[in-house]
């Protein structure tokens, strides 16, 4: 088998476990996996403000892929060191087309370290380091033009919707979109329906590809660990990748499955891997 160079993993529902932190399994295995050379990136939706939960393996250096994609962040410098925002004027187009083919649509901006929303907007902070009252002092809410106009540096543009199936909703906006923007979700059937738009030509994959060639390591020599349909792309970039126990039923089909987030199954794969 072809030596493992590169390690991407997911966090929500993959490398955290549910109750979102980094079992003492997974932070050794990918720990000895970065001693002996390997590159470790961590791939996620998360925007920058909620990765504190990296710190049991902050010192396996690893690379952050943060915003789908959107953003590659040095989480011991505490800088962006990429970054590719949705343009103002795609996102106002966006907005228009979808709302006007999917009632009842709430959108949000994602800034990374500042998150704005219309009035009605709720959701939950998964990361425990930080509060609520955290969240409250970066987050600005408004009517939507409001909002768009005071935005800054945009890598995702949200929308959700109360009673959509998450499946449905991204394959309805797909449409609407056309190619002009990426669109996926992240979120289990029986959750509020949340689409996670970007701009075009990024993903985790197109970054994650990136960061390899960048370091001379080929897609074989790349494993990949996710979870939910905004890991797809990544995970058919990887010569190795491996979908969770918990993980989509679409993603379970295709890909090799191993165990679940809740029994650290990321860490117990990445000692198969360095054997």
């Amino acid at each position: 088998m072809t030596a493992v160079r590169l390690i991407a993993t997911d966090l929500d529902g993959t490398l955290l476990d549910p109750s979102g932190r980094i079992s003492d399994a997974d932070a050794d295995a990918v720990l000895e996996a970065a001693a002996s050379g390997v590159v470790i990136v961590v791939a996620t939706g998360r925007p920058l403000r909620w990765l504190g939960c990296l710190d049991p393996i902050a010192d396996a250096d690893p690379l952050v892929v943060a915003s789908n994609g959107a953003a590659v962040y040095d989480l011991h410098a505490d800088r962006v060191v990429t970054s590719h925002p949705l343009a103002p004027e795609l996102i106002a187009d966006l907005a228009q087309d979808l709302r006007a083919a999917v009632p009842g649509l709430l959108f949000a901006l994602e800034e990374g370290r500042t998150f704005r929303s219309e009035p009605s907007w709720t959701g939950h902070v998964p990361d425990s380091s930080r509060s609520p009252e955290d969240e409250a002092a970066v987050t600005v809410q408004g009517v939507w033009a409001e909002v768009l106009a005071g935005s800054r540096e945009v890598v995702k543009f949200l929308a959700a919707h109360e009673d959509a199936d998450p499946d449905e909703l991204v394959a309805r906006a797909s449409a609407v979109l056309a190619g002009r923007a990426e669109v996926t979700h992240s979120v289990a059937r029986g959750r509020k329906a949340l689409l996670e738009v970007s701009a075009p030509g990024v993903s985790k994959a197109v970054t994650i590809a990136r960061l390899a060639h960048e370091r001379g390591i080929t897609p074989a020599e790349v494993a990949a660990f996710g979870d939910m349909p905004n890991d797809l792309a990544m995970l058919e970039y990887a010569g190795m990748p491996f979908v969770m126990a918990n993980g989509h039923p679409a993603l379970r089909e295709r890909f090799p499955v191993i165990g679940s987030n809740a029994e650290s199954g990321v860490g117990a794969q990445v000692r198969r891997l360095l054997v």
